[in-house]
């Protein structure tokens, strides 16, 4: 992990394993959304040596569909089952002094992301984490809970 300088927290304060509490944007609008439903599940894995792990699923889950395993069922399943999770991997950086967190995306569901640098601005007050992103006239909010 690259660490700049200290803020009052430790580089080390993010290692673990969260679990998905909240996960909703807010566009310019006001307009709330919660693309993985209001009681998402996954997790948010960081672990010592600087590996990282994110995967998230919508509740309730997309329902089994024909073809499904064979890989024969119609598109509009696929899609809806592809946009109910997320999912990647990789490496990850922490910059105490700007209170930031880099992704460094190896690998992920999404082609669009693999390859990435995810900056998140992250806060830790005891056992919560908050991701607050400002992206796009969005308001990006993740809440998640150190597992124990």
């Amino acid at each position: 992990m690259d660490v700049a300088a200290p803020l009052g927290q430790s580089p080390t304060s993010i290692v673990g394993t969260w679990k998905v509490v909240t996960y909703e944007d807010r566009a310019a609008d006001g307009t709330i959304t919660r693309p993985y439903g209001e009681h998402p599940v996954g997790y948010f894995s960081y672990d010592p040596t600087g590996h990282l792990s994110v995967q998230i699923m919508r509740t309730p889950a997309p329902t089994p569909f024909p073809g499904m395993r064979e890989g024969t069922g119609d598109g509009a399943s696929y899609r809806d089952a592809f946009l109910a999770y997320v999912a990647y991997f990789g490496t990850y950086t922490v910059d105490i002094a700007k209170g930031t967190v880099t992704h460094h995306v190896e690998g992920s569901l999404r082609p669009d992301y693999t390859g990435t640098h995810q900056v998140r601005p992250f806060q830790i007050v005891r056992d919560q984490l908050s991701i607050e992103i400002r992206q796009d006239q969005r308001y990006l909010r993740r809440e998640l809970i150190r597992v124990k």
